[in-house]
């Protein structure tokens, strides 16, 4: 198996390529059900594949494949399926993420190429709309200067199918989060095009956890989006020349970053929502969690500690949704996540690209850990909810979009829609 990574002309993406070879040493070796010690060992031999081209005088074409001799004749998505089938959570997300954090590895193993928010501008001093597109009718985009963050924030919105009142439903994206929103990009008008809801969507959050950061941050500038999130953007929409029309309930959800941030939201203002869901999330900022928040903020460049303060400490505690689960009672909670096993063909559909599948693999078997503690922490509080584990699919839209519709209708009853 080749291991390597190619950029579009052909040319060999060194760094990356050494990194996803110790990467996969480490899956291989924990599928292998290898004792402590055995890993421990293990981990040597991975980093010493890292660091082959500098230790040994060993290209990182001959690094890359020295790393597929350990793994065998056995092809991507075989490997991910021994990994994502083992039936014990636990076990599956210490393959990689785990592994990426002890071995080292910069978060840039998972970045992306989203583009960084605007430089704050001082001249943004009120809160307002700018301007409003409407595309197709009931989908719109508005513009909003916020001044809290010195930036003007886009959102979207789609409207209810129904010109009465009718529920909130907020939506949060993902590390990325582009415009238009992955939730557009993935077929939500069609999915709520029979729906009495009004999807609100904010975009331009990256690396953000949807949160009020300490201090400004030189990447993305100044974040307080969950202040956006809870108070102004009610107000906005409600505005009579411009306004939703809204029934006075709301539902909040996400995805990946944006099922974290969700859950966070609720459980800090538990009297706004009355239904929320989280899809391929992790809902506990200590232990795993901070591993995965520290590489989602730093996956875009910026200091994790802007945000809440040093890892552990009360800030970061004040976010944990699982220490804080008991003020989800009474609410509709819906949750799934993914093994991290890859369906068949799919790292086909990830175009042969090795590092986007390892961190597709990776991210969902971590959210799966996640999401398998938030569903114990539930289940010990007797606190009603629906928990769907998908027995395979990475950590993509195509294991995303198709839990949009099955989540918003475990929720929807709760919000009178």
């Amino acid at each position: 198996m080749n291991v390597s990574v190619f950029t579009d002309d052909g040319k060999i993406m060194r760094n990356k390529s050494q990194k996803m070879a110790a990467a996969l040493v480490s899956m291989a070796v924990v599928a292998a059900g290898g004792s402590a010690q055995a890993f421990a060992a293990d981990m040597d031999k991975a980093r010493a594949v890292q660091n082959a081209p500098a230790a040994q005088g060993v290209s990182p074409e001959g690094a890359a494949t020295q790393a597929a001799g350990t793994l065998g004749a056995i092809n991507p998505d075989q490997l991910s399926q021994v990994l994502g089938s083992s039936g014990n959570p636990a076990f599956a997300g210490s393959t990689i993420m785990g592994s990426a954090d002890a071995l080292g590895f910069s978060p840039d193993l998972f970045a992306g190429n989203t583009p960084l928010p605007p430089a704050p501008d001082p001249s943004i001093t009120e809160t307002k709309v700018l301007r409003k597109t409407v595309d197709e009718g009931r989908y719109e985009q508005w513009e909003i200067a916020y001044a809290p963050m010195q930036r003007v924030i886009t959102i979207e919105i789609y409207r209810a199918a129904t010109d009465g009142p009718a529920p909130n439903l907020y939506l949060l994206d993902g590390v990325g989060s582009e415009r238009p929103s992955g939730f557009m990009l993935w077929n939500a008008k069609e999915q709520f095009k029979n729906e009495n809801v009004n999807l609100v969507i904010p975009t331009g959050g990256q690396a953000s956890m949807w949160a009020d950061w300490q201090q400004q941050d030189p990447k993305l500038g100044i974040s307080k989006w969950e202040s956006f999130i809870t108070e102004a953007l009610p107000k906005l929409t409600a505005e009579s020349q411009i306004g939703l029309k809204h029934n006075g309930k709301n539902g909040i959800g996400g995805i990946s970053m944006g099922a974290a941030s969700a859950y966070s939201i609720a459980v800090r203002h538990p009297e706004q929502y009355q239904g929320v869901f989280g899809l391929s999330g992790c809902y506990t900022t200590d232990d795993f969690g901070q591993i995965l928040t520290r590489y989602t903020v730093e996956s875009r460049g910026a200091n994790v500690q802007n945000m809440w303060g040093p890892p552990g400490s009360e800030e970061w505690q004040a976010h944990d949704a699982i220490s804080q689960a008991e003020k989800l009672r009474g609410k509709a909670l819906y949750l799934s996540s993914g093994t991290g096993a890859a369906k068949e063909g799919e790292f086909d559909a990830y175009n042969g690209d090795i590092g986007n599948f390892v961190a597709g693999a990776a991210l969902e078997q971590a959210s799966n850990v996640c999401t398998h503690r938030m569903d114990e922490k539930l289940n010990d509080l007797d606190i009603d909810h629906r928990f769907d584990q998908i027995p395979a699919g990475l950590h993509n839209w195509s294991l995303f979009a198709p839990q949009m519709p099955i989540a918003w209708n475990h929720i929807k009853g709760a919000l009178g829609a």
